[in-house]
């Protein structure tokens, strides 16, 4: 297959996208696909993964552990002990870099609602968007806390909000640049854009490769670094102020990518890679397996693409 032969990027536009990896979806088809790398801004992405439309089937092996069933398995505890302290951690990282301990917040992608619950309860004005009823039924439920579709953000005013976040969801978007365009409207002058997202030069990616469990192919459609992530975010007028490591997702990765390979001792095998990975983050924060980025919004004089 002759790769400079296929479309341009779907970011940028540039030709001569480059073979990245061949991928399987280990969780729920088995299906393989191609992640392909643009040479011009560096993002590297799913090649013909589903349509919008047909994703949620491939989400449904995730939604027990969506929707806060009882945890099972040893990885499904760890997961849900995790939790709780990384959502105040995100709560803090969110106030010290808007310097505020309020204000308007729209949570996108808000899953069930956790988030927005724990940044309600520290007086926060919460707006959340999330596509799938079932979720959204569930934060009515557990938390009193009403959700709005995505169509439904068409219909916010523009400059409403101090803080927009998405927790692990911009590389599900099959419309990022609109998505970061629609942001940019609705954002104060000022306000700031948090974002985390896997990490595909960390260096847990690099030591499972095709088997890292981050790819998650089909779902995530984009992988990123930091490098290509800012250029991304530089265009629609943002620019990155600070990042930071998400410091337990390589444990969590870890032990999902030595499941994908089906080694035994798994979960002891990638808690073992995953404390490397954490090792070698704490003074290379750009081979971290996740990271949370911060872009402020530029001034419409100062935005030159």
């Amino acid at each position: 297959m002759n790769y400079q032969d296929f479309r341009p990027c779907p970011l940028c536009g540039a030709s001569g996208q480059l073979p990245y990896a061949n991928c399987t979806d280990f969780a729920v088809s088995k299906e393989s696909y191609t992640l392909l790398r643009c040479p011009e801004c560096g993002v590297v992405y799913t090649l013909d993964p589903p349509s919008e439309s047909e994703m949620k089937r491939y989400d449904k092996l995730y939604q027990k552990l969506k929707l806060g069933d009882s945890p099972s398995g040893l990885t499904g505890r760890l997961y849900y002990r995790v939790r709780s302290r990384m959502l105040r951690k995100k709560a803090r990282i969110v106030e010290r870099q808007a310097y505020r301990t309020g204000g308007s917040l729209l949570n996108y992608g808000a899953k069930t609602g956790f988030f927005s619950h724990i940044m309600e309860r520290r007086g926060w004005k919460v707006t959340s968007v999330e596509k799938y009823h079932e979720e959204r039924i569930f934060s009515l439920e557990m938390f009193h806390h009403r959700m709005i579709d995505v169509p439904e953000m068409d219909s916010l005013h523009d400059g409403t909000f101090d803080v927009i976040t998405l927790w692990h969801v911009f590389e599900h978007s099959h419309n990022p640049n609109g998505l970061l365009d629609r942001f940019y409207e609705l954002l104060r002058p000022g306000g700031i854009l948090v974002m985390a997202c896997p990490n595909v030069r960390s260096t847990d990616a690099m030591h499972y490769g095709p088997y890292w469990a981050a790819y998650d192919v089909p779902r995530h459609l984009w992988h990123f670094d930091p490098i290509s992530l800012s250029k991304l975010a530089h265009r629609h007028g943002f620019t990155l102020m600070h990042h930071e490591r998400l410091p337990y997702d390589s444990f969590y990765i870890s032990i999902l990518s030595e499941r994908n390979l089906r080694h035994r001792m798994s979960f002891i095998r990638g808690m073992l890679n995953g404390y490397h990975s954490w090792f070698v983050s704490l003074t290379r924060r750009n081979k971290s397996s996740s990271l949370v980025y911060v872009f402020r919004k530029r001034q419409e004089t100062d935005n030159n693409g």
